[in-house]
């Protein structure tokens, strides 16, 4: 599947990140009754956030927003404390990550997720990467994001931005530690680990005319 994935920068792109919300968090899941007003929720963070689209012969098919740290906080700043995390460190928050129902489980998710984690460190040297997540069934963090380093900070909670949503848990991953546990050997089987971390010694190097820096999937498996 050729997807190409870039950042939003025209307003043509940022239209493009409303309809993939609207056919995801509206259309499919009924967890917004519309878009048309966000600024005080999703969008309040837009004036330091970047959001990453993937494109499949010209259209829209997943996106993830990226918000680096700044003197306004982060979103999750409503929601855990991060004052002893934050001196030292650079955090970016990652969020509404989706992509369209008819093209998951193809990975694009994780395609989005990985051009994210590279370009915060490239672009803002990220230390920490912020997320906040639903739930598993356990009330817990997904499998996935607990392979990749994810730790939860804080207790779960409703976001009452959604309908009948699960509840989410606010969680930060070491990208320094992450990295480690790629180069171990108790951990160079983990797939998981080696396509977001087994090559960070080039995250740093040129990104030509604003690409997204890509690599290949892991096979399923």
């Amino acid at each position: 599947m050729d997807v190409t994935y870039r950042i939003a920068r025209t307003e043509a792109e940022r239209a493009d990140v409303i309809l993939l919300r609207d056919a995801v968090y509206v259309q499919d899941q009924g967890r917004l009754a519309d878009t048309a007003d966000t600024a005080a929720t999703f969008d309040r963070f837009d004036g330091t956030a970047e959001y990453i689209v993937g494109y499949l012969d010209g259209v829209p098919v997943g996106t993830v927003k990226v918000v680096p740290d700044s003197p306004s906080g982060l979103p999750c700043d409503d929601t855990v404390d991060l004052s002893l995390l934050r001196p030292g460190n650079r955090l970016v928050e990652f969020g509404h990550l989706m992509t369209l129902p008819k093209l998951r489980h193809q990975e694009i998710g994780m395609a989005l997720m990985r051009r994210a984690l590279v370009h915060s460190v490239r672009t803002h040297g990220a230390t920490h990467i912020i997320g906040d997540f639903f739930v598993d069934d356990s009330g817990g963090l997904r499998t996935f994001y607990q392979d990749i380093g994810f730790v939860a900070l804080g207790e779960q909670y409703a976001d009452e931005r959604f309908q009948g949503a699960p509840l989410s848990l606010v969680a930060t991953l070491d990208v320094s530690g992450a990295v480690q546990a790629a180069r171990d050997d108790v951990h160079r089987g983990n797939r998981l680990l080696q396509y977001f971390f087994g090559d960070y010694d080039t995250y740093t190097s040129a990104d030509p005319k604003g690409a997204v820096y890509a690599h290949s999937t892991p096979a399923a498996g």
